[in-house]
């Protein structure tokens, strides 16, 4: 059995990842009355992720924690100029709590990016119009 995919993993690989794309990236950043995970920027383009991880494990767990970081990023969504992202580890429970978006137009609304760790220390990200695709590309 692999071991749980933690939320300080993801900002960990996130954050040398996108170091290593040539983002200037920082933590814990003040986004509207709060604060959130990562703020990167690059050429012009800055983004603001909020990362969720496993943190008990399970399909309930990943669950609560992608709903619980849905909301936390739409709080959050208060400058126009900014672009936004939802940072998850790639397991199968969080893959599964994904079809449940099957079909949703709401990550192309709020122009809402994944990003998603790999425990090979990699990631990606699926923007708004190929989430869609990355859900149905996906399924457990």
């Amino acid at each position: 059995m692999e071991s749980i995919f933690k939320e300080d993993e993801v900002i960990s690989i996130l954050k040398r990842g996108l170091k290593q794309d040539g983002w200037s990236v920082k933590e814990q950043v003040k986004a509207g009355k709060s604060f959130i995970d990562l703020a990167a920027d690059k050429d012009g383009i800055a983004f603001l992720i909020e990362a969720k991880g496993e943190d008990k494990g399970g399909l309930t767990s990943a669950e609560m924690n992608l709903q619980m970081g849905l909301g936390q990023i739409m709080s959050r969504m208060t400058d126009r100029s900014k672009k936004y992202g939802l940072a998850f580890p790639r397991t199968a429970d969080f893959m599964k709590v994904l079809q449940k978006y099957e079909g949703s137009t709401a990550f192309k609304t709020l122009d809402l990016y994944l990003f998603v760790a790999e425990r090979d220390r990699n990631y990606f990200v699926v923007p708004p119009s190929d989430i869609a695709a990355f859900i149905n590309d996906n399924r457990t």
